[in-house]
């Protein structure tokens, strides 16, 4: 028989092909990684024209390959006998032997039917092992299953690629949840924690390029999302059957806190959301707390006993809490304000008022040094909201709103205009460099109302500010506002004084002819 070429050669041994193809479905399983990665390897080495014939002796019935690795391989296939020989170590089939008869097999059929058929057998195992055994084993094994083929597999080149790899992983995901209704709630929050982890090695990178942005944008909706199911699942009554699966959670999360790096404040969060709702007993906290009092481990410049207030709070150790925030160093401003936070939320009031007023110190510091400046106006509103809820001092909130900055006008302006303080108002607006805008949104109708006389100065200020500007429509704002000026003047009877001024403006100006124009319009003199 004179075969003369590879497909022919395919087509003599079908048979016996497909027989050795039937040989790896039984010893090569997808569920398991290292197998999985055995078969993808031997396609690559198939598609990329990696694999050759070099000898083929049909009295024997056997065929020589050539397979370019690190270095080329030669493999002997007696295909009658389904027997092979290969340098490998390996007592399966090695990578170099399965792309020697995938490279004939796809002589006769499709590879890529056969691998993705191959594949699908580990999603009809992960469904068998879920109705089956119910346990945190099958379900990790299902999330590395999926994992595997969305992400791991083909490393993302792009956090983009990353966020649409993880949501087309969930959508899969998903379609194994319990048909109990009472099981999906933890079902969402086992698998979301566990991707989690499994994809925070793949974040380090892209954070630390011109994705860093996008990077905390997509950790936080990671983590809202957990604490939405999270939510879900303290609604519902808790299962004993579950409770492998709650101990195998917050084993994960302690593992996520303590041993993981990177973006710690986002890894306190999910550490205390899975405390504040799956653990409420006391004797677990308290062993938490004689954990963390021993921790001497610190990241980026933290103790990650820094939750200690937090287990302090709830196992009400007020005098350790206290003691406590009498030692606040000043970047853990916002790990304190969320402990006021949540002592408000228990109505402990007199608690909350010890506790803001140890942060009043550390407030201007860690707002102009530590927090970066996006975050910096959401921090403020957190800390505008706490203390209203206390009674603070007049000095005491004016040094509060002053360590806001730019940021604090608002709540200064109103502080003062609730004092009566309306020169301290104007002098305020004039330094800050405000707009007309954002004064009259600040309260100046009512310093208008009240004392009118101390707004000429900020009027004056506005005024220059568009004469500056040297344009006829800049020329009409002023005048705009120097006729507030002159209706101020003529509600004080300081006719004299305005006069001169706009003698003053116009002799100044004398060269602008469009501005002198436009103050002959405006009929400024009274």
């Amino acid at each position: 028989m004179n075969l003369t070429t590879y497909q022919k050669l395919a087509a003599h041994y079908e048979k016996y092909i497909n027989h050795s193809m039937q040989a790896f479905e039984k010893k090569l399983n997808p569920i398991i990684s290292e197998d999985e990665e055995l078969i993808r390897r031997a396609a690559f080495f198939v598609r990329n024209g990696a694999v050759s014939i070099a000898n083929y002796s049909p009295q024997n019935h056997t065929i020589s390959f050539v397979v370019r690795d690190v270095h080329n391989i030669e493999v002997s296939y007696n295909i009658i006998e389904d027997a092979f020989t290969c340098p490998c170590p390996m007592h399966k089939p090695c990578r170099h032997f399965v792309a020697s008869v995938f490279y004939l097999y796809q002589q006769n059929e499709s590879l890529s039917t056969w691998i993705s058929k191959w594949k699908s057998e580990a999603d009809l195992t992960q469904l068998a092992l879920l109705r089956d055994e119910r346990s945190p084993e099958s379900w990790n094994l299902l999330i590395e299953n999926f994992f595997r083929k969305f992400v791991s597999s083909y490393p993302p080149t792009s956090l983009y690629v990353l966020e649409f790899a993880i949501h087309d992983l969930k959508t899969q995901v998903r379609k194994s949840r319990p048909f109990e209704r009472e099981w999906q709630p933890i079902f969402d929050v086992y698998v979301n924690l566990v991707l989690l982890i499994k994809v925070w090695p793949f974040l380090t990178p892209f954070a630390e390029t011109n994705m860093r942005n996008r990077v905390y944008h997509f950790l936080n909706e990671s983590i809202d999302e957990i604490d939405k199911l999270l939510s879900q699942l303290a609604a519902k009554p808790r299962l004993f059957a579950a409770d492998t699966f709650y101990e195998e959670m917050m084993d994960l999360v302690h593992h996520f806190y303590f041993d993981m790096d990177k973006f710690v404040s986002y890894r306190k969060q999910v550490y205390l959301s899975f405390w504040d709702t799956l653990v409420t007993d006391k004797a677990s906290r308290e062993k938490e707390v004689s954990f963390l009092q021993s921790l001497e481990k610190e990241e980026d410049g933290f103790s990650l006993n820094m939750v200690l207030p937090y287990f302090y709070l709830t196992l009400s150790r007020t005098d350790e809490l206290l003691k406590a925030a009498d030692q606040i160093e000043a970047g853990q401003l916002l790990e304190w304000v969320e402990v006021c936070e949540k002592a408000l939320h228990s109505s402990n009031k007199n608690l909350v008022n010890s506790l803001a007023r140890k942060l009043l110190p550390h407030i201007s510091y860690y707002l102009n040094e530590v927090i970066p400046n996006p975050s910096r106006v959401m921090l403020i509103r957190r800390l505008e909201l706490l203390y209203t809820t206390i009674q603070l001092e007049s000095e005491e909130l004016e040094n509060l709103y002053q360590s806001f900055g730019l940021y604090g006008i608002q709540s200064y302006s109103n502080l003062l205009l609730k004092e009566q303080r309306y020169r301290d108002w104007m002098a305020l607006h004039q330094s800050a460099n405000s707009s007309l805008e954002y004064a009259e949104a600040c309260g100046l109708s009512i310093v208008k109302e009240q004392a009118p006389e101390v707004l000429l100065p900020l009027y004056h200020h506005y005024a220059m500010r568009f004469v500056g500007e040297k344009n006829r429509y800049s020329y009409k704002q002023a005048v705009r506002i120097w006729k507030k000026m002159k209706a101020v003047s003529k509600k004080t009877n300081d006719t004299d004084y305005w006069n001169a001024y706009v003698d003053n403006v116009r002799e100044k100006y004398r060269r602008l002819r469009a501005l002198q124009q436009e103050i002959e319009k405006g009929n400024l003199p009274l």
